[in-house]
């Protein structure tokens, strides 16, 4: 069963937006219905991303309204970008990872300017090879009438 907001354990990450990832509005106007488990991990997931309710947080504060900021939950976990591929939202290559945690350097591609000669033949040649490029076309040896 999902609860309602006043009903949700805030204590619980798999209860603590449960309430409000029910039912999300979508572009249709229409409520988007998901699984209860499914929720219940999203809803723990954004907990650990140090996501929390101003209703848990507002619990924090001293009779003077005031949080210190040592008393304030920690982000457990992070995205990192994905090593390879275009950087955008449909590369499910990106990760989350302990907030702890470096991302990996980038993958870098040399730069063939640096190559020699011979290695830019043989980049040419396995691109070729591999499809990515055509290779290049063979003009016709034709006899030419010179008077």
């Amino acid at each position: 069963m999902i609860p309602y907001q006043e009903e949700a354990n805030m204590d619980n990450p798999e209860e603590h937006h449960l309430w409000a990832l029910h039912n999300l509005p979508t572009i249709a106007g229409t409520g988007a219905l998901s699984h209860p488990a499914i929720l219940r991990r999203w809803s723990k997931h954004l907990v650990e991303a140090g996501c929390f309710h101003i209703s848990y947080i507002a619990r924090l504060a001293d009779e003077n309204g005031n949080i210190h900021i040592s008393k304030l939950p920690k982000q457990q976990i992070k995205k990192i970008p994905a090593i390879r591929g275009p950087r955008h939202a449909y590369n499910n290559a990106t990760t989350w990872v302990d907030v702890d945690r470096e991302a990996p350097a980038p993958m870098r591609l040399p730069d063939p300017a640096q190559f020699t000669i011979q290695e830019n033949h043989a980049l040419v040649n396995r691109l070729e090879e591999l499809g990515i490029i055509r290779p290049a076309a063979v003009p016709e040896h034709v006899a030419e009438e010179v008077n």
